[in-house]
């Protein structure tokens, strides 16, 4: 089974032996102790830190080449010798700052039996090739071999797993880290593909990517439910904090990952989702009209309307849902908007516009929609059995009144282009505003909305229940709403 190693970064001895044996007490089965972000560091210090709890510790004095902190020790020779002759679990020792010496390191560390990580970190994205020839010549000097390299994309990080697997396959002791957001894969399946330590943050990550101690924990030893979202950006998104959350409330194996893709990097995604044991992910702008001619099956919303976004991945399978449809309906409710026999107008033509169209003419009202691409919006709606009427941008200010005005618009949202999705006179025409976006908390229209003394309310109700949905559709257990609110509020403050 894998091992968690909390990674300590303490600036002095007594601090590191304190955040130690607070990890080590807290579940994780060994403290990698950073030697590196300790000042002052000499004989005492290892000495002491070797006494209090080497027997579970990794000692590490990564260089600065190697991503360590400060300048590089003018003592390493003799700092190194001194932590491999004390009592540590493990010793990293560096391919390159350490690979003169390494058979005379691993010779002081073999009389306490220390186990020998020898590690090698790429400074920049790398090929498969060029990371095996770094772990064959790791797994010379040492016991385990350790590469940590940034992944640039998903398909990176799935090269990654694939190679650590083969290696587990042939017994081969091994740590593959793909560093940054993309490279999270080959954490969350460090103990699934056979990998000797898990390294988890304890606070603060160390380097971006990194799993918190308490996740590596949830995961290890149980067959992992992996779930995400993808789009582009997808920096914006709540969705990882909520379904975070729903997973650590119901003590879940599970993670949810932002996936940051192109079309091409969705279609290899799909197709490698059961090797990486992806059971469901979420979808957003700019895929969710485009992955349906790629899914199995689709759902009575998802295929009246052409948009899906949320994906269930079974053995061999997947299907598209439409949980903003549900999402939206809802939360006009819970808003207490009645909108029967009420005239609306959405602004959009994607996926989202869609489900809000087609739930608004399900609950009675009269519908135009407008954007900035009219032919989209007259595609949007030509594709309903019920009217539909398409307002130029140009026409607004001679239309109107509305009682409700929806943005289906990315406009306004973090990572997305700022302003307002409609000149702000046009809100003096309107009853209510409904924003979907939720992040910023308070919107650009929102803001203006209320300025002009017109209610408004921002997109995080439709998403906390779409978000509700799509997780009881892949976990098939009923989601802690609450618990996935207090997250989204938590993120967002």
């Amino acid at each position: 089974m894998t091992k968690i190693a909390a990674v300590i970064v303490a600036g002095n001895a007594r601090d590191a032996k304190r955040e130690a044996r607070a990890a080590l007490s807290r579940g994780a089965d060994l403290a990698e102790l950073r030697f590196d972000h300790m000042d002052h560091v000499g004989p005492e210090v290892v000495r002491s830190l070797s006494a209090a709890v080497g027997s579970r510790s990794i000692a590490t004095l990564r260089s600065p080449a190697q991503g360590g902190r400060g300048p590089p020790a003018s003592n390493r020779d003799d700092l190194m010798k001194e932590i491999a002759a004390q009592r540590f679990a493990y010793l990293d020792i560096e391919l390159e700052a350490d690979g003169d010496r390494a058979e005379e390191l691993r010779k002081i560390a073999k009389r306490h039996r220390t186990v020998v990580i020898a590690s090698h970190h790429f400074p920049e994205s790398a090929n498969s090739s060029e990371v095996q020839d770094a772990l064959e010549s790791c797994a010379a000097i040492g016991d385990i071999a350790k590469v940590a390299v940034p992944a640039a994309d998903v398909e990176s990080a799935i090269q990654l797993v694939d190679l650590v697997r083969a290696r587990a396959s042939r017994k081969a002791r091994s740590v593959v880290i793909g560093t940054g957001t993309a490279g999270m894969l080959t954490r969350v399946l460090a103990d699934e593909s056979g990998q000797e330590i898990q390294y988890a943050s304890w606070g603060g990550a160390v380097v971006p990517g990194q799993l918190p101690r308490a996740v590596a924990k949830r995961l290890r030893g149980r067959a992992p439910i992996v779930l995400g979202i993808v789009g582009h950006p997808i920096g914006h998104s709540l969705s990882p904090a909520i379904h975070e959350a729903a997973l650590a409330a119901l003590d879940l194996p599970g993670v949810y990952l932002p996936f940051d893709v192109d079309m091409d990097s969705l279609d290899r995604l799909l197709q490698a989702a059961d090797r990486l044991r992806i059971r469901g992910l979420n979808v957003t702008i700019p895929h969710k009209e485009a992955i349906v001619e790629k899914l199995d099956e689709l759902d009575g919303d998802a295929e009246r309307l052409g948009a899906v976004n949320t994906v269930v991945i079974g053995e061999g399978w997947t299907k598209g849902h439409n949980t903003d449809v549900f999402g939206f309906r809802l939360s006009l409710r819970s808003l207490g908007l009645r909108v029967g026999d009420r005239r609306a107008l959405v602004i959009g033509a994607g996926g989202a516009a869609r489900s809000v169209v087609d739930v608004l003419l399900r609950e009675g009202a009269k519908v135009q929609v407008t954007g900035r691409n009219t032919k989209r919006a007259e595609s949007l709606a030509g594709s309903f059995d019920e009217t539909v009427e398409v307002v130029p941008l140009e026409a607004l200010p001679r239309s109107g009144p509305w009682d409700l005005l929806v943005n289906a618009t990315p406009v306004g949202g973090e990572g997305f282009p700022g302003g307002l999705p409609v000149p702000e006179p046009i809100l003096t025409n309107v009853g209510y505003v409904y924003d979907l976006v939720y992040n910023p908390p308070t919107t650009p229209l929102v803001a203006a909305a209320r300025r002009l003394g017109r209610p408004a309310t921002s997109g995080l109700e439709m998403l906390l229940h779409q978000a509700a949905k799509s997780f009881e559709l892949w976990i098939g257990r009923s989601p802690p709403v609450e618990a996935m609110r207090r997250a989204a509020k938590e993120a967002l403050s």
